[in-house]
């Protein structure tokens, strides 16, 4: 049993305590449908399952061993409980990125798809490629058809939403990209400052895509930092130096 749930949390990157919860939780679920009464399944300490039906019967609950080896319905189970692992999988893996949401991220492009939208390949987590998505009007007109938005080009975006989805009825991850937020300009600028971003506060207040942008900022910012962020995004930009910004 103990290689067994090893191979389920190698194969959904999950601890090997949250496997055996999952198993717990899936198996008393269903077991409890199909008998018409609550069982509870637990994980011995020898790592071996037991399944006891709970039954209350004339004011006595009465407890009885449901035995493994002659049950009916074990590979019903194991869907059951893939299914389960594939949906635990997911919520932790949505709540380690959903963490980085409407942050900053370089991405480069590695497909269209049939509606136009761009699909760029991304390390939200270092070390961890995964591929986002950016719809067509997350993108400005002046870029859209541009050899800077051609596949293999490397360009900055937002991160706009992370969430889980369910996709022909399997569980997936959906993270969804933009060029067009105000938080970009923030966090591109914050990105080319460097270390001294933290002294500062910057804050886009409008922004025209394609056209310009206003920025506030607590301190005047390097003309290096404000070049490289208009040449990225294709527009202009008006900073104002407000010392209670």
């Amino acid at each position: 049993m103990q290689e067994i749930i090893a191979s389920f949390a190698q194969k959904h990157r999950m601890t090997m305590t949250e496997v055996m919860t999952e198993i717990e939780r899936t198996f008393s679920s269903m077991l409890s449908k199909w008998y018409g009464l609550d069982v509870m399944v637990h994980f011995r300490d020898d790592l071996q399952l037991e399944a006891v039906v709970y039954n209350e019967i004339g004011g006595v609950v009465r407890q009885q061993l449901i035995d493994f080896t002659k049950m009916r319905g074990l590979n019903t189970l194991k869907k059951h409980l893939e299914d389960g692992l594939g949906k635990a999988a997911l919520i932790k893996q949505t709540t380690r990125y959903k963490y980085y949401e409407k942050e900053l991220r370089w991405g480069e492009i590695a497909a269209r798809d049939s509606e136009n939208n761009f699909h760029v390949e991304t390390e939200i987590i270092p070390g961890e490629k995964i591929l986002a998505v950016c719809p067509l009007n997350r993108i400005g007109l002046h870029e859209r058809n541009t050899r800077n938005f051609s596949i293999g080009m490397k360009r900055a975006f937002h991160l706009r939403r992370i969430e889980s989805i369910m996709l022909n009825g399997t569980p997936r991850l959906k993270i969804v990209v933009d060029r067009v937020s105000k938080t970009l300009v923030e966090t591109l600028l914050e990105d080319h400052l460097g270390p001294i971003a933290e002294k500062l506060t910057i804050r886009c207040t409008k922004r025209y895509v394609g056209h310009k942008s206003f920025v506030l900022s607590s301190k005047k910012l390097p003309k290096s930092a404000i070049l490289a962020v208009t040449r990225e995004l294709g527009e202009k930009m008006e900073v104002r130096f407000l010392k209670n910004t």
